[in-house]
């Protein structure tokens, strides 16, 4: 299963319904989102430039 969640104040909080049991030890692999704007303010890069780094496949 794979889904979006946020962090915030020490909690990680999924952004979609799970089907989990209460209290139900499971295993994270935690993969950060690239943040167009965040990304793109570092770099001196055109628009399409920057689009095209954020497919690159080392992203995933």
């Amino acid at each position: 299963m794979s889904i979006s969640a946020v962090y915030r104040k020490g909690v990680i909080k999924p952004l979609v319904e799970v089907d989990l049991e209460e209290n139900e030890e499971i295993e994270i692999q935690i993969k950060r989102k690239v943040n167009f704007e965040r990304f793109h303010s570092r770099l001196e890069l055109d628009e399409k430039t920057a689009d095209e780094i954020i497919e690159m496949e080392i992203w995933d």
